[in-house]
């Protein structure tokens, strides 16, 4: 039973007690600490005083993906029986003209102007496509030009006036800041949403705050620590973490497996985090994404909505505090004769003009209206609230350069890989985000359970050491290999006890685990049944099996050129002749290394598979089993030489946590590894150095021939790999 703990009750809190939940069920059990006395953060459905009126006050509106991919946050929304409904809007007041459509723009702002906007939305399709657009990832857009300049400087390629004015007015309250302050990219995201087809919006039934209600209702297993806001998060000896909190001003402790932190950007530094790696990591995760946006909510009930007449929708853009929208609450929610305004603010505007009083800043919401209006707005107001959201959300999500998604959501890998951090400005600084974000961190969690339940089993059984094989992921040093054969010797069934590498205790350090284990002359000596590498050879690979992977993936027939990265005594390259490929290979191990044929002594080359010896783009593929035993902070370095060797392509063959648990203990596959992961954890570093995954996400027939031969090849053994999908993560292309 895993003990977590939840930091913050807003969206994301809520999102990720629900995926622990869904994906661990009694496994684990959470515990929410909420600073407040409510749940849902920014999601604030209220009511005025005078009328019992509804209106949003916090999160205006939720994106709708649907119609260009998978949208699991409308999925989660239905599954809580929760009804929606459609919002749209196209009216742009500007210079005190309402322009409704398109003959508006070209009757009161010219031709030139309508032709202007056309262009630059032509412009901006052009640049990010739907399924880009939808499906970019950090790497994408890091190397996308528009990156490199502001959302300032790319407004100014817009040669009309007007309608760059446009333009600024329409995303000023989606960016939440300035276009100068923001890129380009994270601006013509903010564009695009208003061109057909790109996405929809819509609201929920009895109001946006329903969601957090319901999804707190939902979670069966979750604790709720209210009023008791989080001062300190340390880690113990033992790997665990003690969370201190203030109650009635008294600092309690508890202690926990895991923690994600799942608070605003804005409230991070409130948080004393304990140790001075810790301490470092998060200033660092703090300074990063130090882009403060923000946002000021004014609605006011009016007697009836007397702006209908002159403006259709469920809201409109005006040019006012810089550009802001305003919402017709009526248009999704049921105010009676009532008609209800509601202005969202941003950016800087938002900032400066929430520092005036309450009154003052609901006189300058109404002053804003269109003369035509104002008269009315003025006589018919009959209550009005404001609501401050100021540095709550991110001017650049993301960051910039954006980093991976492991490292965005893992301030400190090397000691508290069970600290999280969930958040919407790690995204896009949307509800989609925040529960993409806590969909991405509850997988990383799934990592180190597995990682703490192998290091039990590795560290706590005898391991009997029987015949069983593996089947392409490697084993050893990066000197042991696929099998491919499925033989059985009938001799080779002794039971070998191999003593504990680290004390059993209830919680095992990863980190002190993999720091105890290494790889010495026994570990070849005594490398199956207390028999010898060599001698085991044949069991543990055959290059058939690699040949035959090539083909269906890369559907490249020999001859071509291949890099054994993990090459041991260099008996693969022999191996590997026999069927037409020109094989090299290279083992870091001396020891092992000396034990090479004198024939095979030019082509198995003692090295560092960081820095190979091999000129650009020398191998046509790379079969590695070593990245495992490079410590993390040195995968830049390894991974980036495999590209600059590789033509084509690599297959990752290191060992993982998610392989089969029966494998670990059958054979000491821990011994001497420095990286841990998942195989989902390995696509993302290759990912992040110039590689792509071999096999699209749409392409289930190769991952159909894949597990065909893995069948084959490993037939009579213990599975190796957990499932038909996790064949993706071990191919990659080099970009």
């Amino acid at each position: 039973m895993y003990r977590i703990a939840i930091i913050g009750g807003g969206p994301g809190g809520l999102m990720t007690a629900h995926h622990l939940e869904q994906k661990y069920g009694t496994d684990c059990t959470t515990t929410v600490f909420e600073a407040s006395g409510r749940t849902g953060g920014k999601m604030v459905t209220s009511r005025f005083s005078t009328v019992p009126v509804m209106y949003e006050a916090g999160v205006a509106e939720i994106y709708n993906y649907a119609m260009v991919g998978p949208d699991p946050l409308r999925q989660l929304i239905e599954s809580l029986g929760l009804k929606t409904v459609p919002m749209d809007g196209e009216t742009v007041v500007l210079d005190g003209r309402i322009l409704n459509n398109r003959n508006d723009i070209r009757r009161k702002c010219g031709e030139a102007t309508l032709k202007a906007i056309d262009e630059f939305r032509a412009r901006a399709e052009k640049a990010l496509p739907k399924d880009r657009w939808y499906d970019g990832n950090w790497k994408d857009d890091n190397e996308h030009p528009l990156a490199k300049m502001t959302c300032a400087e790319l407004l100014e390629t817009v040669p009309d006036d007007t309608a760059r004015k446009f333009f600024k007015v329409a995303a000023h309250s989606d960016l939440a800041t300035e276009p100068h302050l923001t890129n380009g990219l994270n601006g013509i995201k903010n564009f695009l949403m208003d061109v057909p087809g790109y996405m929809d919006l819509y609201s929920i039934v009895g109001g946006i705050e329903l969601l957090p209600l319901r999804l707190r209702e939902s979670l069966t297993r979750v604790e709720f620590v209210m009023e008791a806001p989080v001062v300190k998060v340390e880690r113990t000896e033992k790997g665990t973490y003690l969370v201190h909190f203030r109650q009635n001003r008294v600092v309690e402790t508890r202690e926990f497996d895991a923690v994600f932190v799942s608070l605003a950007h804005n409230w991070l530094n409130t948080v004393e985090w304990g140790g001075e790696k810790l301490r470092r990591a998060m200033t660092r995760h703090i300074s990063y994404y130090d882009r403060p946006a923000h946002y000021v909510r004014v609605s006011v009930l009016f007697e009836t909505p007397f702006w209908r007449k002159k403006i259709k929708g469920s809201w409109f853009m005006s040019d006012a505090f810089g550009g802001c929208c305003v919402y017709d609450e009526g248009a999704r929610h049921d105010v009676g004769p009532y008609g209800v305004l509601g202005w969202l603010l941003g950016g800087t505007d938002a900032l400066t003009y929430g520092s005036f009083d309450d009154e003052r800043l609901i006189a300058e919401a109404i002053a804003s209206l269109p003369d035509e209006l104002h008269e009315l707005a003025k006589s018919q107001k009959i209550e009005a609230k404001v609501h401050r959201w100021l540095a709550s959300v991110n001017a650049q999500p993301g960051g910039y350069p954006m980093q991976d998604i492991r490292a965005s959501h893992m301030p400190e890998p090397e000691e508290h890989d069970g600290l999280y951090v969930v958040g919407d400005y790690l995204f896009d600084s949307t509800l989609n985000g925040v529960l993409d974000s806590a969909d991405y961190a509850t997988d990383l969690f799934y990592s180190l359970i597995l990682k703490r339940d192998l290091f039990r089993i590795t560290a706590g059984l005898k391991r009997p050491c029987l015949n069983g094989h593996g089947n392409g992921n490697g084993n050893g040093n990066g000197n042991g290999h696929a099998n491919g054969n499925g033989h059985s010797d009938e001799k080779k069934k002794t039971k070998v006890y191999v003593p504990p590498l680290i004390e059993v205790t209830d919680t095992i350090d990863p980190a002190r685990f993999l720091q105890k284990t290494r790889i010495d002359r026994d570990y070849f000596d005594r490398y199956h049944d207390n028999e010898s590498y060599e001698d085991t050879f044949d069991e543990y690979f055959d290059a058939k099996y690699v040949r035959d992977l090539i083909k269906i993936v890369w559907g490249e027939k020999p001859p071509y050129k291949l890099l054994d990265a993990g090459s041991a005594n260099g008996l693969t390259l022999e191996e590997f002749a026999e069927y037409d490929i020109k094989a090299w290979g290279v083992e870091k191990s001396k020891y092992i290394h000396a034990q090479t044929p004198k024939y095979l002594r030019k082509r198995n080359l003692l090295g560092d598979v960081r820095k190979l010896p091999f000129p650009d783009n020398h191998f046509d593929f790379v079969y590695e089993t070593c990245l495992g035993y490079v410590p993390e902070n040195e995968l830049e370095r390894a991974i980036s030489e495999l590209h600059r060797v590789a033509r084509v392509g690599v297959i990752f063959a290191s060992i993982t946590c998610d392989m089969n648990p029966e494998l670990f203990k059958r054979r000491n596959l821990l011994r001497g590894v420095k990286t841990l992961m998942s195989l989902w954890e390995w696509g993302e570093v290759f990912q992040r150095y110039g590689f792509s995954l071999a096999i699209d996400e749409d392409d289930d027939k190769t991952l159909a021939r894949l597990w065909k031969c893995e069948e084959k090849y490993n037939q009579g053994d213990d599975r190796w790999y957990p499932d038909l999908e996790s064949l993706r993560f071990c191919f990659y292309s080099k970009e």
